[in-house]
């Protein structure tokens, strides 16, 4: 079984395990719940989903810097520093939720001018806000327990968990469908199920003696430590969320249609959001890895590590981006309907944005490990304003679009800082050589892409069936004819090593 012996395989092997499940979730709730709420109801939990996903700035960089310091404390065998800290910890995110609390309540009750939504409309969001609010502190404290099963190289169990939640998650809208349930009762019931993670994530870490108790406490010369990293991470985050979330929320202030255009922002979300989830377990499986690398000041092992995983990163996220953007049309059609259809081009560049983005996470978890993140902050920040502004400019033209080309924009610049200084200044690596693990598996799938792209197959290939399940089977038929030959070529050159794998 893939699991015990091979770290790197049983996190991905779970991880992408949950992330599938939570894909196949949303693909099949969204068009559920658009159909039985409609689109602008619909529309109203995504901008709520949106303000709360925002305040997890409130984080200030400790989810990175805990992991990192647990890690390297246990490395070290100073386990009365994690012990410490862990506690300490509960403390920070009791206070955080408090706060977390307070500004939902805020916008809740005096925040209806924020949004282009109607009175009725907004008086959803407040309910869906006071929802989120009841649960925060469940949902802040969980992190401190998840922290700690990552740094102990336990993400696999993390992610079995979340396999559990997504199960309920499917009973919830099962309920929707046979009980009429309320757009209310049933967020109240997914932010339900989300916030019971704590319990099975502290009885693991009790069990496997990772915290010494759940009583908070204040060691603060130890946790100041962390604090003092995480701030750092928490500059660069404030940024990198923001160009992230905000995204939704300029769409609901500005478009001519807030709770509208939001909603076709969700539907195309649904996928690049699935791969960004896997590039974001790729980050969770690394950290602790490259902070031992680092701790140990072993070079060797970060360079092979860093060429090696950028090669398999991106082979990874090729193989889900590029089957999406080969079929985004018949995507949409099938997923929420062929009148979606026009989104299909903004589907293909934000799915290219993720191909470019996530290749660099192994670099990136090297660069988090060394803790010399200033630059990246500067950069992120000017890059981060630059693509609200330009999302602004453009929302009233492209709807959707503006926040698609923006993101794309915020990308490159980032990704330009990797190759011009960090690559080379700060880790020593060859940045052709770099380049090159990058661009050689993109390559090779972008010409099979061009081949199969002309192979004239339709949804009337298929007969008299289903129109949704024509353009599934469509999707299937190209997705195999482009994935067969891309696997053969990676295994016929060697680009993909099954002997290392498996070592």
């Amino acid at each position: 079984m893939i699991g015990k012996n091979n770290y790197y395989l049983s996190s991905l092997f779970w991880s992408t395990t949950a992330r599938i499940l939570n894909a196949i979730l949303g693909f099949i709730t969204v068009p559920l719940l658009l159909g039985y709420y409609g689109k602008a109801e619909y529309g109203l939990l995504s901008i709520a989903t949106a303000c709360n996903g925002y305040m997890h700035l409130l984080d200030l960089g400790m989810n990175t810097g805990a992991v990192k310091f647990y890690t390297q404390w246990k490395t070290e065998g100073k386990t009365d520093k994690v012990f410490k800290v862990a506690r300490t910890n509960i403390t920070f995110y009791v206070i955080i939720a408090v706060v977390n609390i307070c500004m939902l309540l805020c916008v809740a009750f005096w925040g209806e001018n924020l949004f282009s939504v109607t009175h009725i409309q907004f008086l959803q969001i407040r309910s869906c806000l006071l929802i989120i609010a009841l649960f925060c502190v469940f949902s802040w404290v969980t992190t401190v327990f998840n922290q700690l099963l990552i740094a102990d190289k336990q993400l696999a169990f993390t992610m079995q968990i979340q396999c559990v939640q997504v199960v309920l998650k499917a009973l919830a809208v099962i309920l929707v469908i046979v009980a009429n349930m309320t757009l209310t009762t049933y967020f109240f019931y997914i932010t339900l199920f989300v916030a019971l993670a704590c319990i099975p994530y502290a009885v693991k870490c009790r069990k496997d003696n990772l915290i010494d108790g759940f009583c908070p406490s204040w060691y603060w010369a130890d946790f100041k430590v962390v604090l003092n990293f995480s701030l750092s991470i928490f500059a660069l985050s404030l940024f990198q969320v923001t160009a992230t979330q905000s995204r939704p929320i300029l769409l609901s202030i500005f478009a001519s249609n807030g709770a509208s255009a939001v909603a076709d922002f969700r539907i195309i979300e649904v996928v690049p959001q699935l791969i960004i989830m896997i590039g974001g377990t790729f980050s969770s499986i690394f950290l602790p890895k490259t902070s031992e690398m680092v701790a140990k000041k072993d070079e060797l092992a970060m360079h092979e590590f860093a060429y090696r995983w950028t090669t398999y990163t991106t082979i990874v996220v090729a193989t889900m981006c590029f089957p999406f953007m080969l079929n985004a049309s018949d995507v949409l059609s099938a997923y929420v309907g062929s009148e979606y259809a026009y989104l299909s081009k903004w589907l293909i560049i934000w799915c290219l944005t993720v191909l470019v983005q996530m290749h660099t996470t192994p670099g990136n978890a090297l660069v988090l490990a060394y803790g010399k993140t200033k630059l990246l902050v500067k950069v992120t920040a000017v890059s981060c304003l630059f693509s609200m502004l330009l999302n602004v400019l453009l929302c009233k033209y492209l709807e959707v679009g503006s926040t698609v080309i923006a993101y794309f924009v915020y990308t490159l610049i980032i990704i330009g800082l990797y190759y011009v200084s960090f690559y080379k200044k700060l880790l020593g690596l060859n940045r052709l050589k770099l380049l090159r693990c990058f661009l050689v598996p993109v390559i090779i799938a972008f010409l099979i892409f061009i081949i199969v792209y002309f192979i004239p197959i339709t949804k009337n290939c298929f007969g008299e069936i289903n129109e949704r399940l024509a353009y599934v089977l469509v999707c299937i038929a190209k997705t195999l004819i482009w994935l067969l030959p891309y696997v053969g070529i990676l295994l016929i050159f060697n680009i993909i090593d099954l002997r290392k794998i498996k070592k």
